[in-house]
């Protein structure tokens, strides 16, 4: 029979928490799915400059003309610290049930019991740290990761994204004449930009609140479809694609110039404050071709009690200790992740509601 230092040893917590599924990835499936994990706490942020040169031509027999590599601009950057934990009391561990349940007293009915209210501890951490990789994905898309709390971590983290990038509407789609408004002029201008600086087209739109409210008006009253109905470029419905996202706050408005619009409205605490995963008055333009280079990376944890002679190469990593007095064991999850995309240019935030 398993004991209960068996369910709380560091190498059980941290398999079951790395294997936990929180629903707000949307972000993270869309766009940074591939993850890597490190050996060591700094991780390299190398990013590819735009470069379009044609190879020169030589003369027949002539020698080969010695080229240059792309060119690539690298940063290191010591992954950001996630260290939570919780408390878990005798009375919680030991005798602790839930409604519905019988009392159990020993034997596997207690482990299991066990098992069960350390799994719920751990899926509330588990959802927090998803919460924060989903917050730096959002920040990463604008170009800067900023951080500051009192008493707590400050750190900034720049990705040369492109001036460009950031277009400025001369026509925002709230306009007091919304026959004004062109969508398809504006993707026009994503895919441009896009095109010029990494050689790729957006195939996502994410909508931020207030950016897809004004969108869903312009569709519905007809001043979207009406001058593209034409030529077939507008398509409301559902798309098998949105199945994986249902559960994760993202609704699927519809595809228009071939680019698949979402609403993305989702809002998360962030010490204390609601904050926008998605900024409500922009459409964030997306690439999710592989080309775009974007990886989830995760630096290497520090800790003893899992020390090999090296740091620990993890996406999270968990365990408990004892408090002796007042009597409890605490709970922690640690983890180091940092989005990366190796194409900054691959994303055009383009403001589309007016007012600051």
């Amino acid at each position: 029979m398993p004991s209960t230092l068996d369910v709380l040893n560091w190498a059980a917590m941290t398999a079951a928490v790395n294997e936990m599924k929180s629903p707000n990835t949307f972000l993270q499936d869309l766009l940074f799915s591939d993850h890597h994990t490190n050996f060591v706490e700094d991780i390299e942020i190398s990013t590819i400059l735009k470069a379009r040169e044609i190879a020169p031509f030589v003369r027949k027999n002539g020698e080969g003309i010695m080229v240059a590599g792309h060119s690539e601009r690298f940063a290191t950057v010591t992954g950001p610290n996630i260290r939570i934990k919780r408390p878990i009391t005798p009375s919680e561990l030991l005798y602790n049930r839930r409604p519905g349940t019988v009392i159990f007293v020993s034997g596997d009915q207690q482990i299991s019991a066990i098992q069960q209210h350390i799994a719920r501890d751990l899926q509330v951490m588990a959802d927090l740290v998803t919460n924060a990789q989903e917050w730096l994905c959002s920040q990463a898309l604008q170009g800067t990761i900023a951080y500051s709390v009192a008493d707590g971590d400050v750190f900034t983290i720049t990705y040369p994204k492109p001036i460009g990038n950031n277009p400025t509407l001369s026509i925002f789609w709230d306009d007091a004449t919304p026959a004004n408004v062109n969508v398809l002029a504006n993707n026009h201008v994503a895919k441009k930009i896009m095109s010029d600086e990494v050689g790729l087209a957006p195939t996502d739109a994410i909508c931020g609140s207030e950016a897809s409210a004004a969108l869903r008006k312009l569709i519905a009253d007809g001043n979207v479809k009406s001058f593209v109905n034409n030529n077939g470029q507008v398509k409301i419905g559902s798309i098998d694609f949105t199945t994986q996202y249902s559960d994760q706050g993202v609704i699927y408005i519809g595809e228009i110039s071939g680019i698949r619009f979402w609403e993305y409205s989702r809002t998360a605490s962030l010490n204390g404050t609601a904050v926008s995963m998605i900024r409500p008055k922009f459409v964030e333009f997306v690439s999710t071709s592989s080309a775009s280079q974007r990886v989830m990376e995760y630096a290497a944890i520090p800790d003893l009690e899992a020390f090999e002679g090296r740091l620990f190469q993890a996406e999270r990593f968990s365990k408990t200790w004892m408090e002796p007095d007042p009597s409890v064991r605490m709970a922690l999850l640690h983890s180091r992740p940092l989005p990366v995309t190796r194409r900054p240019g691959a994303t055009v935030s383009m403001k589309v509601v007016s007012g600051s």
